[in-house]
């Protein structure tokens, strides 16, 4: 380096210290120029001047706790068991930071994210089926965030729900466009948007006047489970799939490649750090946002288990009047259109990981958006208010579903050394991972049967049709994701020749070693 002036030996020093972007044949990459820089000293001390230059992903990712279909299912658990269920909604949340944490661990370790870990670590059979499943819980997810966007809309200004419908999907990809000039400025658009929302909902709250006493009961865990059990066990599973939505793993893996960090192992650490405090902080806010909704149901409509969005406006104006039900309709427009513009975000990930096609940014954002908002034009166009309640119900329950297709490959990945090296999981965390997988797989075996049942029986052919399928159903479910667990990546990835993230990786001694 004698022969290179020190302002660019400094220069070249500096971008070595930098943990490089993927190679030019990745199918997505930020590009280096307007990635977020961050201070590359590590000190081991926590410094807020960083923190705010890793603040973004997190609150990003926090929108899809609080679309309108998580409103619909709050209100629904406040019109039908009051406090009761807020316990189950902190457990989800806490689950939803341990999940958030190894999809943003895995983006920031390896430079890829989940659905491009899928396309080169699973057989072909097997990473088509995890895209299709992830497809369908972008569609199942975009549903009721366009319809609460339309309804808002038609609150607001009295635009038809389909027109509402289609002007929703022209305004998001405008947002998506302002990506191209800097991530950071699409981060500040969802963050206000995010304030907008938690003010709306916590004046709702306040001027509803919930029992503060009843709220505090309702952290502890089965408190009123006595009655009416099915009802109260498929709520609060339907609490769980609405705030854990599988997308967003995708998402936040990706994502957190939008900061520029250095590539040692104290810089990567750093990193995980801050963006655990960072998500951690984004989904308590998200949390209290969803408190509130299920609080100021709970106080103005129980019991009433038949109230979702689309009957909340018109209670809210005949039980508090004058500004209440504007005020709903602000934040459903908030929360609609923040959560669309990430939902769309997601699907052009999925789609580019899983099928490692590489074409222009634009169009991709124009394919995901058209896949995703047909579905919600049809159920605009041709549903009744109370049809579209069911319908978002029903979407809930389809992403409780789909969770697992998403969690299981995740919690393989960051508990492989080939993928993760000195940074995989521990047996803490690996431990942890299972046990919410297994929740939230059991969870969804009840809330189907709970569903379902009242449709099933051998006194009609009907009845015996649909049992039959949710025989077969529940088999190639149940099997396919125990086939899932089992496949071990580390002999998987090394057969297909998946380059592993430690140079010195040794398959025979990498078993003993864990990282966080």
């Amino acid at each position: 380096m004698h022969d290179i002036p020190m302002d660019d030996q400094e220069t070249l020093l500096r971008e070595d210290d930098i943990r490089s972007a993927p190679s030019s044949d990745a199918i997505f990459e930020f590009d280096l120029n307007k990635q977020v820089l961050v201070d590359d000293f590590v000190d081991g001390k926590f410094n807020f001047r960083k923190l705010m230059q890793f603040l973004g992903p997190g609150f990003l990712v926090s929108i899809a706790y609080i679309d309108p279909g998580n409103f619909d299912t709050d209100i629904n658990a406040g019109g039908s068991f009051k406090y009761q269920l807020l316990w189950i909604l902190l457990l989800a949340t806490v689950m939803g930071c341990v999940v958030q944490f190894l999809a943003s661990k895995l983006g920031l370790v390896t430079k890829k994210d989940l659905a491009q870990h899928c396309h080169e670590c699973y057989s072909k059979p097997v990473h088509i089926t995890l895209w299709l499943m992830a497809e369908i819980a972008v569609i199942a997810s975009d549903i009721p965030e366009v319809l609460g966007t339309a309804y808002a809309l038609y609150l607001l200004i009295g635009m038809p729900i389909p027109v509402g419908v289609v002007v929703t999907a022209l305004d998001t990809l405008l947002f998506l466009f302002l990506q191209y000039l800097s991530i950071r400025i699409l981060e500040v658009i969802i963050a206000i948007l995010l304030g907008i929302i938690s003010l709306c909902f916590f004046a709702e709250m306040f001027w509803s006047k919930p029992d503060y006493l009843e709220i505090a009961a309702g952290f502890v865990p089965f408190w009123g489970f006595g009655e009416h059990k099915a009802d109260y066990i498929s709520a609060g599973i339907g609490l769980v799939g609405a705030v854990i939505m599988p997308h967003n793993l995708f998402l936040h893996s990706a994502l957190v490649q939008s900061r520029k960090i250095g590539k040692s192992d104290a810089a990567i650490k750093e990193a995980m750090i801050y963006n655990a405090v960072e998500s951690g902080l984004a989904l308590g806010v998200s949390f209290l946002i969803n408190m509130a909704v299920v609080c100021t149901a709970a106080a103005l409509f129980f019991y009433d288990p038949t109230v979702g969005l689309f009957e909340a406006s018109d209670l809210l104006k005949q039980i508090l009047g004058g500004f209440a039900p504007y005020l709903f309709a602000i934040a459903l427009l908030a929360s609609g259109q923040s959560s669309t513009i990430t939902g769309t975000y997601a699907g052009q990930f999925i789609m580019e990981g899983f099928l490692d096609i590489k074409i222009a940014q634009w169009k991709r954002n124009m394919i995901t958006r058209g896949i995703a908002i047909l579905p919600s034009l049809a159920v605009a166009i041709w549903a009744s208010t109370d049809t579209m309640d069911g319908i978002i119900k029903w979407s809930q329950v389809l992403l409780s579903i789909q969770l697992p297709f998403a969690v299981i490959p995740l919690l393989n990945l960051t508990s492989s050394y080939r993928v993760m090296g000195s940074f995989r999981n521990s047996w803490q965390l690996i431990s942890v991972g299972w046990l919410i997988s297994i929740f939230v797989i059991a969870a969804n075996i009840s809330l189907v049967v709970f569903s379902i049942v009242p449709y099933v029986g051998v006194e009609t052919s009907l009845g015996i049709v649909l049992l039959v399928l949710l025989l077969v159903f529940s088999l190639f479910y149940m099997g396919f994701l125990i086939y899932l667990s089992r496949l071990d990546i580390d002999a998987i990835s090394e057969k297909m020749d998946v380059e592993p993230v430690d140079a010195n990786f040794d398959l025979e001694g990498s078993q003993s070693e864990s990282g966080l």
